[in-house]
């Protein structure tokens, strides 16, 4: 899966949103490629290809492009050991998680999982999973109702997630470096779930340096990581910067 390019182009998904008002009516959802170097992380450029479009809060369209690829990466880091996988559109996150499983990389069911973001992306969507091969769970992220906002639920109904620890405010930052989540963790594999829009500019009242600790910190010991670039939420370009200033060596 993600071994090729395509469109989405039905009222499903993120396409859904504003899709009777907008006069673009496709989605691009680019191939997953793997990386040695974050140099080989490139921007898209063709004006065909939207990442994701939606009417922003003034009621102006507002039409956003991501990367050429999705990329599957061994961070240079050497004290990170996971895999790390960066993204557009946050659902996308379903599907790795489920690719960990199946690589030995995640425990089969109970881990925990850190959402680092400024949305929860916690509501229910309207049908949830019922097979969880990967070519159904493939198919149940981008050709059914899940979307940004809705696709951890579907995981913690089957167990994949046992518990979701929401990270969105500087009391949460500094509830995790007090050790407050401790307890859930033992016996438990971590997924850490980043959104690189808790770095847009309206968050910056909460300290760059404690989200990057905090990030760092939940990074070293998870097994896979999974990033989002949320393209309607945050400049692209400014996300990146932060992504390689985050994982880099």
């Amino acid at each position: 899966m993600y071994s090729k390019w395509f469109y989405i182009t039905e009222n499903i998904g993120n396409n859904s949103f504003s899709f009777k008002k907008r006069k673009n009516k496709k989605l691009w959802v680019p191939n997953l490629i793997k990386i040695r170097d974050f140099s080989e992380i490139k921007l898209q450029d063709d004006k065909d290809k939207i990442a994701f479009e939606d009417f922003d809060f003034d009621w102006k369209l507002s039409t956003n492009y991501w990367l050429k690829n999705f990329y599957e990466i061994d961070p240079p880091n050497p004290l990170i050991k996971g895999k790390i996988y960066l993204f557009d559109n946050h659902n996308h996150a379903l599907y790795f998680w489920y690719l960990a499983r199946d690589l030995w990389l995640i425990n089969e069911k109970w881990n925990i999982l850190y959402h680092i973001d400024e949305h929860a992306d916690y509501r229910n969507p309207e049908v949830f999973l019922e097979k969880t091969d990967l070519d159904s769970i493939f198919k149940y992220t981008n050709f059914s109702n899940v979307n940004v906002g809705n696709y951890i639920i579907p995981a913690e109904k089957q167990w994949l997630i046992w518990k979701t620890i929401q990270i969105r405010n500087t009391k949460n930052l500094k509830d995790y470096l007090d050790w407050k989540f401790e307890n859930e963790e033992k016996n438990k594999k971590i997924i850490l779930n980043l959104d690189l829009d808790f770095f847009e500019p309206e968050l910056d009242f909460i300290d760059y340096d404690l989200k990057k600790k905090v990030i760092l910190d939940i990074a070293k010991k998870s097994s896979i990581i999974t990033v989002s670039t949320s393209p309607f939420f945050i400049d692209q370009i400014l996300a990146i910067k932060v992504f390689k200033d985050l994982f880099g060596n």
